[in-house]
């Protein structure tokens, strides 16, 4: 399988994303629902801490992919949804993921700001697409 992330020159060069991903040769895609800083029981790990939540949903996603013979390298598109999305969140935000993400080559992300999410104390939800 091979990877292609390209960021043309017209468009904005992004920090920790991509701004086009393509993957050639590939055998399938793995679609994760939307991930929580959520305990196997459902509970809030850390209701309402942004950074803390972030972390745990990431840890959650790649409990996800891993049940399916994946890793976060295998990731092509992310979307992350934050409530109460505020712009000084934003560098803090792609630095944690960052360290979660293939630096040479990550994803196409997308950082939504969004009302509320299903459960209360809930700050943060990711869903993603990967290819194996």
């Amino acid at each position: 399988m091979e990877r292609h992330a390209i960021n043309p020159d017209q468009l904005f060069k992004g920090q920790a994303f991509s701004q086009t991903f393509s993957i050639s040769g590939m055998e399938r895609l793995i679609f994760v629902s939307g991930q929580v800083d959520c305990d196997k029981d459902g509970k809030v790990r850390h209701p309402d801490d942004l950074e803390a939540q972030l972390a745990g949903t990431l840890d959650n996603l790649a409990i996800a992919l891993a049940a399916q013979g994946a890793t976060m390298k295998n990731l092509v598109s992310v979307n992350i949804y934050v409530t109460d999305l505020r712009p000084e969140n934003t560098a803090r935000i792609r630095e944690i993921r960052s360290a979660y993400f293939d630096a040479e080559k990550p994803p196409a992300v997308s950082l939504l700001g969004i009302e509320r999410l299903a459960f209360a104390g809930l700050r943060v939800e990711i869903e993603a697409t990967a290819a194996v």
